[in-house]
């Protein structure tokens, strides 16, 4: 597979004013929220894995009674958080028309939720919309709640390669863009989806070649942040 895949596990120090300034966002301000994490997680293989987007949640036992679902898709998502979440309030958001929703847009959104949850879904946007859309997952959240974030994983190839993928994202961005949209992140993961066999292989018989070569078999990044 020929995804994409950084040279090293450590942040270009190139100038990247250019990415931010379509974000709308100065590169100097977005890099104080980001670079702190380096320290939390000097390399991506220093985050947890986890098996599931939800499981970081799950984890952390929060008192979740609602939940937004933003960029839901045909509410493949729904199962999961209702077996977690017993008696859940579950709401869909997206803004594709073709599937039944309980929002197509958010300035329908009157009320806020416990949980946020934007999975795999700003990597199909250009910058300055996935600063959009965080912010307005944000501002449906009540406050004391969280926001559950994932992306693709950059440095695992191939999950980057689909066509309606426009933004790649590394794991700080992603918490550098909780921090800057004004949430606390909380923790962080990898998430791996195959199956347990294909972990153990990978987990322990050639992790020391992946993190020679800086290649990650977990497919996604999930950040879960709380509103102050």
């Amino acid at each position: 597979m020929n995804g994409p895949r950084p040279r090293t596990n450590q942040p270009s120090s190139q100038d990247r004013s250019n990415e931010t300034t379509l974000a709308g966002i100065s590169w100097v301000q977005f890099a104080r929220a980001r670079n702190p994490f380096l320290q939390r997680w000097p390399s991506v293989f220093k985050m947890p894995l986890v098996r599931g987007h939800h499981d970081l949640a799950i984890r952390h036992r929060l008192p979740i009674q609602s939940v937004l679902d933003v960029g839901a898709t045909d509410r493949v998502h729904e199962p999961k958080v209702r077996a977690a979440w017993p008696g859940v309030d579950y709401r869909s958001f997206d803004i594709d028309r073709t599937n039944k929703h309980d929002y197509h847009d958010f300035a329908a959104i009157n009320r806020q939720f416990d949980l946020v949850t934007l999975l795999e879904v700003i990597e199909h946007v250009p910058p300055k919309v996935a600063v959009e859309i965080m912010q307005n997952c944000v501002r449906a959240c009540r406050p004391g709640g969280h926001v559950l974030v994932s992306v693709p994983n950059v440095y695992t190839p191939g999950v980057q390669d689909e066509w309606t993928h426009v933004s790649p994202f590394h794991y700080m961005d992603v918490a550098g863009l909780a921090v800057w949209s004004g949430l606390e992140v909380v923790d962080g993961a990898r998430v791996y989806y195959n199956s347990r066999r294909h972990w153990f292989v990978h987990a322990f018989l050639l992790h020391p070649l992946h993190r020679l070569l800086a290649v990650d078999y977990a497919q996604s990044i999930v950040i879960l942040g709380r509103k102050p």
